[in-house]
């Protein structure tokens, strides 16, 4: 994949197929007018240099975005600049990544070819790294260098992006589903997310929908996990009540009698021996004592059983 966008960035510089001086200024605000024509003038001028004027290029094309009418850009880019949508892209995006890495690093880094590869989404970090120590020691690779470098580290087994989000946030297995549904941004469309003008700091962002996870010049952008509701406590079960006792069945020795004639009887209140013989008196048991007469509960209504 970079080396088709190498080939693409060499046949751009050499020769770029739109011709610039077709944009109509007269669709800008009068007061960015001048301030275009003087950015397309940059563009024009620094494409095709050195690796500071190509930074310059991208710096010049990432203002524009930012200050143009929405819908002018593409247009000013192609027309006024006879730069194609997707160079231009490569342009910003290295640009954004030699201005996070210090750009004086990158002087000795001749060749513009080089800056696009090192920039694109797909060049491992680690790549990038062994370029950036060539550099400082004064012993810059050149880019044929750096394809194979990069060939190489791509040999080994990059790291799931459910194993960066593991690593980078310490969550649980289970949130990393998420990591089925993701998305590689740039650093200006993570500033979009956002809506923030200047490049952000640290490795990892979130709003209300997202997480952004820094890997290498781009971002992972992932949906938030979803936050599970607790679950509804099932209720408790109904404890069955417990069973009436059926009434005894009348046995020799004993008398079938009225409650009021058993009160009569006992000298107790009938309405003392009804309570007694309910279920709740009987208390799960056959009969109970009065005065020490066992008393039983009767099948036949108003009346009890009276033990010997």
């Amino acid at each position: 994949m970079s080396e088709l966008i190498t080939v693409e960035v060499l046949s751009q510089t050499t020769e770029r197929p739109l011709h610039p001086d077709l944009y109509d200024y007269d669709r800008l605000p009068a007061n960015l007018r001048d301030q275009a024509m003087l950015a397309q003038g940059t563009v024009l001028t620094k494409l095709g240099g050195a690796v500071e004027r190509v930074i310059d290029a991208g710096n010049t094309l990432k203002w524009a975005k930012q200050t143009l009418p929405h819908g002018e850009y593409l247009p000013w880019v192609q027309e006024a600049c006879g730069v194609k949508e997707r160079y231009a892209q490569q342009l910003v995006q290295a640009a954004e990544w030699a201005n996070a890495q210090h750009a004086a690093g990158l002087q000795a880094i001749t060749d513009a070819t080089t800056l696009f590869l090192l920039s694109a989404d797909a060049t491992p970090e680690d790549v990038r790294e062994w370029v950036m120590e060539r550099c400082a020691a004064g012993d810059p690779p050149t880019r044929k260098e750096v394809i194979e470098r990069k060939r190489q580290s791509q040999g080994k087994p990059d790291r799931t992006l459910a194993q960066e989000m593991k690593a980078a946030l310490k969550i649980k297995p289970e949130v990393l589903e998420n990591a089925l549904v993701k998305q590689h941004i740039t650093t200006r469309q993570l500033m979009d997310e956002l809506d923030l003008d200047d490049l952000p700091k640290g490795s990892q962002h979130q709003n209300q929908s997202h997480m952004f996870l820094k890997n290498g010049t781009g971002w992972w952008k992932v949906p938030s996990p979803a936050t599970k509701p607790a679950p509804t406590p099932e209720p408790a079960p109904t404890p069955e009540p417990a069973p009436t006792p059926e009434p005894a069945q009348q046995t020799s020795g004993q008398k079938l009698l009225a409650v009021k004639e058993a009160a009569e009887l006992l000298g107790v209140s009938s309405t003392g021996i009804s309570a007694r013989l309910s279920p709740s008196g009987l208390k799960g048991k056959e009969f109970t004592v009065i005065r020490g007469r066992v008393l039983r509960p009767s099948s036949e209504r108003g009346k009890c059983i009276l033990d010997g």
